[in-house]
């Protein structure tokens, strides 16, 4: 038994929140590859990973979700996917002590996939694959595939994911319509990850806790595995050219209550949620 699947035992588990805007905000700038931080800012990644254990977090995601050869060749970083994933792992395993279980995060290429984009399925797998392979190595506990939109890369990433033989959690990120950007319902997802072996699936980002609670709640109704949900804090809006994100900690644990109430096993965050949002999750959770 693994130990992803022994702490499902003891549900629901409490995940950690977003990372990459909280690494926007301590940094005060876009102006980063936030997955080569794990290089060259690695006590800014520290901070994320310690507040989150210190809120009450059993799982926390190390910051790999964009570092895949794809997308950090756009940053000219395309040679440096071990490295930055295998410090990026370490770095959250190190901050877990453990207290916590550490996600390997698995982003999406950020490039449209055959046949409507160039990108070949082939290729996606590839990518992931390295990145797989890296997080195994770097020594996390489960890998963590999301905010995927279209179902053949998500696919991809899972098959990627499977073959290093660690746990794996497929989500895609649906939008206010209840479903994908490309066209994928819930029940959709549910069906294609349990064919290809996920051990547990769900939803993560998207516009909010509203939303992400009717999901979930299709995907309880039809799912054999456990479901995970990471909501964002609320729909941004763009306030003094900033993208804020206005939901409160006290908001969000109410809705983390009604995600307990339906089965939902893998309570966390997504975009805008913070250490004090995850710390009101578990007080509510565990009251």
């Amino acid at each position: 038994m693994s130990a992803f699947t022994d702490l499902l035992n003891s549900r629901p588990v409490i995940c950690d929140g977003a990372v990459g805007t909280e690494l926007y905000s301590r940094m005060r700038t876009t102006d980063h590859c936030l997955d080569h931080l794990n290089l060259t800012q690695p006590e800014v990644v520290r901070s994320v990973h310690r507040d989150y254990v210190g809120a009450g977090a059993q799982i926390i995601e190390a910051n790999t979700f964009g570092a895949n050869r794809i997308r950090l060749s756009g940053y000219g970083l395309g040679h440096a996917v071990r490295d930055i994933v295998v410090a990026g792992v370490r770095l959250a395993k190190e901050e877990a002590a453990g207290k916590a279980l550490v996600a390997g995060s698995i982003g999406p290429t950020g490039k449209i996939l055959e046949p409507y984009g160039a990108l070949s399925v082939q290729e996606a797998r590839d990518a992931f694959a390295e990145q797989a392979e890296a997080l195994k190595d770097g020594g996390a506990d489960v890998i963590f595939v999301e905010t995927m939109a279209d179902l053949n890369e998500a696919t991809a990433a899972v098959e990627a994911a499977r073959a290093t033989e660690l746990p794996v959690v497929a989500q895609m990120s649906f939008a206010q319509e209840g479903h994908t950007m490309m066209g994928v319902d819930p029940a959709a997802a549910v069906r294609a990850f349990e064919e290809l072996g996920a051990d547990a699936v769900g939803a993560n980002c998207g516009t909010g806790f509203h939303d992400m609670l009717e999901v979930v709640s299709q995907m309880v109704k039809v799912s054999r595995l456990p479901v995970i949900a990471q909501p964002n804090a609320g729909f941004p809006q763009l306030i003094e050219g900033r993208m804020v994100y206005r939901s409160s900690p006290a908001y969000l644990s109410d809705y983390a209550k009604q995600f307990a109430d339906l089965g939902v096993a893998i309570i966390g965050g997504c975009c805008g949620t913070t250490p004090e949002h995850i710390r009101a999750i578990a007080e509510a959770l565990r009251g």
